[in-house]
């Protein structure tokens, strides 16, 4: 980020980053909101909301360190951010989270807040539909394809699938939160996978 702004543009980019911090966190209250409507657990809202804002900060502290023309964020920087606020939260869970980027890449900070929202969810059931397992493991694998990505998510429990597809309100959430970020839901060929495609931009 360029430290030797005039004071117009500098007041110009605090303008821009108010304006982005104020939409994600419209957008994050909107999704809290209709998780109330459709009854979902107190606990699993708290446990969204929380990882959210702590990832919404991160979002913020790599949008102002970022060295990239557009200001652009790198995935790798985000994911490595994004574990760590889950291993923050999830300290008492025996959860090992891990995360692989092929090749590193760089997203908009919306596209980046959109991606952090469709990850927090799907962490969200699979912590909160365990399988009896002495320690869990959940994966995220990000990789650039041409002008798309695919997120490829898995737990070594019994997956998030069946969790999803029982349930008419966790199945809009979940396609809610695919929508806004202009992805598709793509055949994983394992129970315990969802892989998510959506578009660079």
């Amino acid at each position: 980020m360029e430290s030797n702004l005039n004071p117009d543009e500098k007041r110009k980019v605090l303008q821009e980053y108010n304006h982005r911090l104020n939409n994600d966190l419209q957008v994050l209250m909107a999704f809290i909101k209709l998780q109330k409507r459709f009854g979902i657990a107190n606990d699993e809202i708290i446990n969204f909301s929380y990882v959210s804002i702590a990832s919404i900060s991160s979002i913020q502290n790599l949008m102002y360190k970022t060295e990239h023309a557009e200001n652009l964020i790198s995935a790798e920087g985000f994911f490595r951010e994004f574990i760590k606020v889950l291993e923050d939260y999830y300290i008492k869970s025996n959860t090992l989270f891990s995360f692989e980027i092929e090749n590193d890449f760089h997203l908009n900070p919306k596209k980046m807040f959109h991606l952090m929202l469709i990850s927090n969810e799907m962490v969200n059931l699979s912590l909160n539909h365990p399988k009896d397992i002495a320690e869990k493991k959940i994966s995220f694998n990000l990789k650039k394809i041409g002008e798309e990505c695919l997120l490829i998510y898995c737990d070594n429990g019994l997956g998030i699938n069946e969790k999803i597809s029982e349930s008419d309100m966790k199945k809009v959430i979940f396609e809610q939160l695919i929508k806004q970020m202009d992805g598709t839901l793509e055949e994983s060929g394992e129970d315990s996978a969802v892989s998510i495609k959506f578009d660079l931009n």
